[in-house]
């Protein structure tokens, strides 16, 4: 919600980014995998994911592995995306951390972790 400005601003939907950072992150991922990590169904990341493909930022393969396994990997610009989305998220964060109050950092880091901890285990039921 916080990075939603920073992403529209490359053109991208927040579903978009992070299937792309995430692929970054570890080079190659299954479709199943992506729909573990972002909690959807794999039919709502199929049809996120066909439109990266339209836009020739990621190529879908099967795996070497095991042929029934469809795995996402970034072409060379869906890389240099990625890199430009990663950056943009970074420098906002820095800049949210500079207009803390002196001091209160620490305090106010710790307090959003465990805020974080809370929003999951609500999730998870």
């Amino acid at each position: 919600m916080l990075e939603k400005k920073q992403i529209r601003m490359h053109g991208f939907t927040s579903s978009q980014c992070y299937i792309l950072l995430e692929i970054y992150k570890h080079q190659t991922l299954s479709i199943n995998e992506i729909s573990e990590k972002m909690r959807l169904e794999i039919s709502t990341i199929t049809r996120i994911m066909n439109n990266l493909v339209r836009d020739e930022l990621i190529l879908r393969k099967r795996s070497v592995y095991d042929k029934r396994v469809v795995e996402a990997i970034l072409t060379e610009n869906g890389k240099e995306i990625a890199q430009q989305l990663q950056k943009s998220i970074a420098n906002y964060y820095k800049d949210v951390i500079a207009n803390l109050p002196r001091g209160h950092v620490r305090e106010v880091m710790s307090a959003v972790e465990l805020l974080v901890n809370a929003l999951e285990k609500a999730q998870k039921g």
